[in-house]
C-alpha cells in the first residue's frame, strides 16, 4: 500500500473525480429484476461455488446487450484488451460508449483500458459513468479502489472497498484490504 500522500485542494481533478465516484456509487440501482436476485444471491452465498456461480453470472448479464452487435463488439474489444491492444480495444469501446451511451460495462471496460495505461482521469471519468448507471458494479468499485490507493486517498479507498463487501461479502482478499486499511487510516481521522 503506498503511504505516498497527496494533498488535495477542491481544483485537484482526481479528487473531485473520486468525490463524483463516491456518490455515484451510493445511488440506489437501477430496476432490474434478474440483477436484483443475482446480487440478493451473491450477499447470501454460503459456500464458493454458489458465490462464483452468483458472480460469474451477473458477469453475462453486464457483458450482454439487447443489440446482439454491441455484444459481439464488447466481446472483441475483450479480445483486444486480453492480448494487450490497449489502442485497438480503446478504439473499439469508444465506438461502443458513442453507439450505445447507456450501456454499463462498456464504460467499464474503457475505464479498465484507461487504468492499464496509467490514465487514472480518464479511468475515473469512465467509472463515474458506470457507476451512475450501476452502482453496484463491483469490477468498477474495484478500479476505483485501485485508483483511490494509487493517489494516496487512503480513507476513499477504504470507503469503497467496504462497499465492494457490502456487495460480495465473499471475497477474502477485500476483506484483508478492508482490515489493512482500518489500521492505517485509524490514525489520519481526526
Amino acid at each position: 500500500m503506498s503511504k505516498r500522500r497527496r494533498y488535495s485542494s477542491m481544483f485537484d481533478p482526481i479528487t473531485t473525480r473520486i468525490d463524483l465516484a463516491l456518490a455515484a456509487m451510493n445511488a440506489a440501482p437501477p430496476a432490474n429484476r434478474e440483477l436484483d436476485a443475482l446480487f440478493n444471491r451473491l450477499r447470501r452465498a454460503d459456500g464458493e461455488r454458489e458465490r462464483a456461480t452468483a458472480e460469474q453470472r451477473i458477469w453475462s448479464v453486464w457483458c450482454s446487450h439487447e443489440d446482439e452487435q454491441a455484444t459481439h463488439d464488447l466481446q472483441g474489444a475483450m479480445a483486444a484488451l486480453q492480448v494487450g491492444d490497449l489502442v485497438g480495444a480503446g478504439d473499439a469501446l469508444d465506438d461502443l460508449v458513442e453507439r450505445w451511451p447507456d450501456w454499463a460495462e462498456a464504460y467499464n471496460k474503457r475505464a479498465t483500458v484507461h487504468f492499464m495505461e496509467d490514465r487514472d482521469v480518464e479511468s475515473l471519468d469512465d467509472i463515474v459513468r458506470t457507476l451512475e448507471r450501476e452502482p453496484r458494479h463491483f469490477g468498477a468499485l474495484g478500479g476505483l479502489g485501485q485508483i483511490c490507493l494509487h493517489n494516496g486517498q487512503l480513507t476513499s479507498a477504504l470507503m469503497v472497498f467496504e462497499r465492494v463487501l457490502s456487495i460480495d461479502p465473499g471475497l477474502d482478499e477485500m476483506h484483508d484490504m478492508v482490515v489493512a486499511l482500518r489500521k492505517e487510516t485509524r490514525h489520519a481521522i481526526h
